[in-house]
């Protein structure tokens, strides 16, 4: 009786918690189709009639700005430097994993001091590094940032997962004809896929979410990303609040399409985890 009585216990704190961490989304999308003057009002309600939503925020953002090429800068973006930054992270992780030199550790500790270095710091080398290269105004250069900064993370990431995986594994798929490459390619790697999944969705979340690359080495308005574009909705004197809760929206669709399709090798990674205990 007292193990159930914890046990709800346990799930009423959680969906407490849940709802806490939920709300801020919850309002976002309620202010999204509500109109001004009810998101504006002194006692505004969390539970308005179904007559007073509308999606006439959505029609004006789209009518109004260019936000569907800003939603495609986005994903472009995302999703080159997520595909640049799981190629040498997962690289990079396997090298710290299995080789064991100073050398390989040097890189690994650099790799980690990288890591705690802000964004604001390192923002300035890259504009003139960019700036000397042409790549300033360029989906390119924002692409290179965000892998850079994605970089560090991911490989460490990658690295427990394939710290995780017997080096016996790849020694008896060598032992029935497989090279090195090959080993790693049928072997581990298909091993490592709730590994790759965490990297992907980590690196897909930060450039999705950059903006001090986006606003800093990107001036050209035809050439922002949706979060840069989503900063001019802000007046000096007033502030559009249905109309910028709509393109949040909009904004966090993708990464929630982008988790669902995920989740599954999340889970059976961790189910995996736990049968290994």
């Amino acid at each position: 009786m007292l193990t159930q009585s914890r046990r709800w216990q346990f799930t009423l704190a959680a969906l407490l918690v849940a709802a806490i961490v939920l709300f801020p989304i919850y309002w976002m999308l309620l202010t999204s189709v509500l109109p001004s003057e009810l998101t504006r009002s002194r006692s505004p309600s969390l539970l308005p009639q179904l007559s007073a939503l509308s999606l006439g925020a959505f029609r004006t953002v789209l009518a109004r700005k260019p936000v569907l090429t800003w939603l495609a800068n986005s994903v472009l973006v995302t999703v080159a430097a997520t595909c640049v930054s799981l190629f040498i992270a997962t690289m990079a992780g396997y090298s710290l994993s299995r080789f064991k030199s100073r050398a390989q550790q040097a890189a690994g500790f650099a790799l980690l001091v990288s890591k705690m270095l802000p964004a604001s710091l390192i923002v300035i080398p890259f504009f003139i590094a960019f700036s000397t290269f042409g790549l300033i105004d360029s989906r390119w250069g924002l692409i290179l940032a965000n892998a850079a900064v994605g970089v560090p993370f991911a490989t460490w990431l990658m690295k427990g997962f394939f710290d995780g995986i017997p080096r016996e594994i790849e020694l008896a798929a060598m032992l029935d004809g497989c090279n090195g490459a090959q080993a790693v390619w049928y072997v581990v790697l298909p091993l490592a896929r709730p590994g790759l999944a965490a990297a992907g969705i980590y690196l897909a979340i930060v450039t999705w979410s950059d903006f001090v690359f986006a606003r800093t080495l990107v001036t050209n308005p035809d050439l922002w990303v949706l979060n840069v574009g989503m900063q001019s909705f802000l007046g000096e004197y007033l502030v559009d609040w249905s109309s910028l809760m709509a393109v949040g929206t909009l904004s966090l669709a993708p990464v929630l399409v982008l988790f669902l399709l995920l989740e599954p090798f999340l889970v059976s990674g961790m189910t995996q985890g736990a049968a290994a205990n």
